[in-house]
């Protein structure tokens, strides 16, 4: 259990001074699919994980069979426990939460517009979701059949008013794990917002023949 190259081992981290403090609030958060950034609130946490890492990852390795990633550069580094590719590991089922299709479309189409249109100034909900509305027009009844296949129902009365709930809830489910801040009327995509693109990498890369396939 114990790392002869450099003595940390996968309890080092109960050890640090702030453990106590902010350990059991990290553990739940990770394993519900937040993502930790060096922003906001979540510094204190981050700094945690970052000085900590060696050792957590040999306890969530040993104990959850999950990774804990350590992903971008930088001011944009994030954390967050890869549940991709271990299945979620030895963690609950009560902390099985899966992206809904018409979210994960959602995401593309904000990434399409911040990343690839470069509309970074953008973080207004009401004016993206204005923009989605233009965006999306060839590909609404897509996103409709997907909302209505989430929902278990058959799609049916086609409004723009189901594109701006969805477009709320995706934001709020975006918030949950970490992608972005949101209050009120306004958002920030978070440097974690890029996990979206390490995960749909080929459907981000060929976005419009992705969007196409929803006409």
């Amino acid at each position: 259990m114990e790392n002869e190259s450099n003595k940390i081992s996968l309890s080092s981290f109960l050890y640090s001074d702030n453990a106590e403090e902010l350990f059991a609030s990290i553990d739940y958060l990770l394993k519900d699919g937040m993502h930790f950034q060096k922003q906001g609130k979540q510094i204190n946490q981050f700094n945690f994980i970052s000085q900590n890492q060696e050792s957590l990852k040999m306890y969530y390795n040993t104990f959850f069979k999950v990774d804990l990633v350590e992903a971008g550069q930088d001011s944009a580094i994030y954390y967050y426990l890869d549940f991709i590719n271990n299945n979620r590991g030895n963690i609950s089922e009560k902390h099985r939460h899966m992206l809904k299709s018409e979210y994960v479309i959602i995401g593309f189409l904000i990434y399409k517009i911040v990343f690839i249109d470069r509309e970074i100034d953008l973080e207004s909900v009401q004016k993206l979701k204005e923009k989605i509305r233009i965006e999306s027009e060839d590909y609404k009844k897509g996103i409709y059949a997907l909302i209505a296949k989430s929902k278990n129902t058959t799609p049916g009365n086609y409004n723009d008013d189901l594109i701006d709930k969805t477009i709320g809830s995706a934001l709020e489910e975006f918030k949950k794990i970490g992608w972005i801040t949101l209050e009120k009327d306004e958002f920030h995509i978070l440097p974690a917002f890029q996990r979206l693109l390490k995960v749909y990498e080929d459907y981000i890369i060929n976005i419009d023949e992705t969007l196409n396939e929803l006409k």
